[in-house]
């Protein structure tokens, strides 16, 4: 007999399943009943008795492992919530609702039913709807601490971090031993920069079970981001000792082996970065139906290079499309964001630019990649890094409009002191704290004589900090009239030298090979290593290091001192 004969109604369909239940065939019927609840989760018959069927699989499997039945009265409410989660598991979320909600029709106040529907309504994006369920269960039952902790996660994924934090404590207080809530706690306090309660959470977590790989991959962010590099890579180690398939550490481990020059380690690690079980991840594949490229012969293929991450990681690594035709491509396209397409029409070796501006129509490709993975793709090491520049040039125009624009005399200077803040992301934002001054930390640049100073800067919080200097001291700041990276990169191209912040100026700048000065936080990007002043990636790069984390004042002193001593334009443009 086959139960997916597709001439049967839907009655029809439930009566076959009701005949294979009576005749004792547990596992067809709920596959017939699955199949029609695919097609109608609402269909209450056919769901009452998929939980029967399922109860009775679960009862006969427990039987057969000589588990004692502790009561054989079938509670439908439970039964309705274990079928939920049987839904669940298998990635149904609406069959997975409706028989939350089923059981919660027949007992109200069932908890667990109450927060196995915020989870679901949470995987459905409805968080406003799983925020109540949460909260519900614990109007119920206070004390029911992985309700608490779930919502906890829920306020995290939506960016309100006290009250986060505050669902997380209570968890702590009320279960000293329970290891999510610890280490849940510690992910959470490192996203607020609070890194001493973060190791702190995270090593408690361990204390309590240290066979949780995802405390030992948060405690390797912890340390990452104090710059204890080797003990950054052994937790994320370890996290992959006990789960070999972890791909948030594999990511994560990347970084800081890049970050001491081991790149064909590192590289490999990082193509996890987009992997589709990273809970967090912000790298996403294109729409397109076409195979994405992985190193294999091109011959005389189309290949659509695709953007990701931020405007810094396209500067720096838009450098590999030129080198595409070289590896057989017979033409080389380049998706990116708006503000560069301009900039990126310079690029050699690339036939067609194409803004993702929600307009333009990209063609059909034979292929594409990631930017990132076009690094692995050419099996850069340290000593291979393509660092010739420029390879990347404004237009001629612009560049002759800006250098008539820009004042004359002295050493032409740009200045960056701030990032984008990214307010909506705690991760990002955290991160632009560290990295991030204010226009009055530059007082000390900005009192050396002979220099011409010009703000590059942008942001609709940052910029205005210009207004905060003495009027004598305020750079030109001809941002008013910059529309994308290609004026930028015009008005760079006029400059003797540009000090800026780790953000994407830097990149900019070695990109059209200006001397850059970056001011790096002492958790520094990967992209810079450790203790050297120079970047093998930027010829024209020198590095002003933190040597204690916020100290930015014996930095800015260090740069002042650095620019006083220069009494020529560096480069002539």
């Amino acid at each position: 007999m086959n139960p997916s004969v597709p001439a049967l109604s839907p009655a029809e369909r439930y009566q076959e399943s009701v005949s294979l239940y009576s005749s004792g065939r547990l596992a067809e019927a709920l596959a017939l009943l699955d199949e029609m609840l695919q097609r109608d989760p609402a269909h209450a018959q056919a769901m009452q008795l998929a939980a029967v069927c399922l109860n009775d699989l679960y009862d006969a499997a427990d039987a057969k492992d000589l588990k004692p039945v502790v009561d054989d009265t079938l509670d439908l409410a439970e039964a309705h919530n274990d079928l939920g989660g049987w839904f669940y598991g298998r990635k149904q979320l609406t069959q997975a609702e409706h028989a939350y909600r089923r059981a919660l029709s027949i007992k109200p106040d069932l908890t667990k039913a109450m927060n196995n529907l915020g989870l679901v309504l949470r995987d459905l994006g409805r968080e406003v709807e799983a925020e109540a369920s949460f909260l519900h269960a614990l109007a119920i039952a206070p004390d029911y601490v992985m309700a608490r902790n779930n919502l906890g996660v829920l306020l995290w994924q939506l960016k309100r971090l006290p009250e986060a934090e505050v669902a997380y404590r209570d968890v702590v207080s009320r279960q000293p031993g329970d290891v999510s809530a610890h280490n849940n706690l510690g992910l959470l306090l490192l996203e607020l920069n609070r890194v001493p309660e973060a190791e702190q959470a995270c090593r408690q977590a361990l204390a309590l079970n240290a066979d949780v790989p995802e405390a030992h991959n948060n405690l390797g962010n912890v340390l990452w981001q104090q710059g204890r590099i080797a003990e950054a890579i052994d937790a994320y180690r370890q996290a992959l000792a006990l789960r070999p398939d972890y791909v948030g550490a594999k990511a994560n481990l990347a970084l800081p082996l890049l970050c001491i020059g081991d790149y064909l380690q590192g590289w490999a690690l990082y193509e996890s970065r987009y992997h589709e079980a990273v809970g967090t991840r912000s790298v996403f594949p294109p729409p397109v139906p076409y195979p994405q490229w992985r190193g294999e012969p091109l011959n005389g293929k189309s290949l659509l290079v695709w953007p990701e991450q931020g405007f810094g990681d396209g500067l720096q690594f838009c450098r590999y499309v030129s080198m595409l035709k070289a590896r057989g491509a017979g033409k080389v396209s380049v998706a990116c964001q708006p503000p560069l397409r301009r900039l990126f029409d310079s690029l050699e070796g690339v036939d067609a630019v194409y803004s993702l501006d929600g307009e333009t129509t990209i063609p059909p490709h034979d292929t594409w990649c990631f930017m990132l993975s076009l690094p692995m793709l050419f099996g850069t090491t340290v000593d291979t890094i393509p660092a010739s520049t420029p390879y990347l040039h404004a237009p001629a125009a612009l560049a002759q409009h800006w250098r008539s624009r820009l004042p004359e005399g002295g050493v032409k200077v740009g200045l960056v002191w701030a990032g984008d803040p990214r307010p909506h992301d705690p991760s990002s934002n955290a991160i632009d704290q560290r990295r991030s001054l204010t226009a009055l930390s530059y007082l000390p640049l900005l009192r050396v004589p002979g220099v011409t100073f010009v703000s590059l800067q942008k942001g609709a919080a940052t910029r205005p900090q210009i207004e905060d200097l003495p009027a004598a001291l305020r750079p030109f700041d001809p941002m008013d009239d910059v529309q994308d990276f290609a004026d930028t990169a015009a008005i760079v191209e006029n400059l003797d030298l540009v000090i800026t912040v780790d953000t994407s100026m830097a990149h900019l700048a070695g990109a059209l090979n200006t001397p850059v000065w970056i001011l790096s936080r002492y958790d520094a990007c990967w992209r810079w290593f450790r203790d050297r002043d120079d970047s093998p990636w930027y010829p024209t790069a020198r590095l002003f290091r933190q040597t204690a984390p916020g100290d930015w004042e014996s930095v800015v002193e260090q740069v002042a001192q650095a620019l006083a001593s220069l009494r020529e334009p560096a480069v002539s443009h």
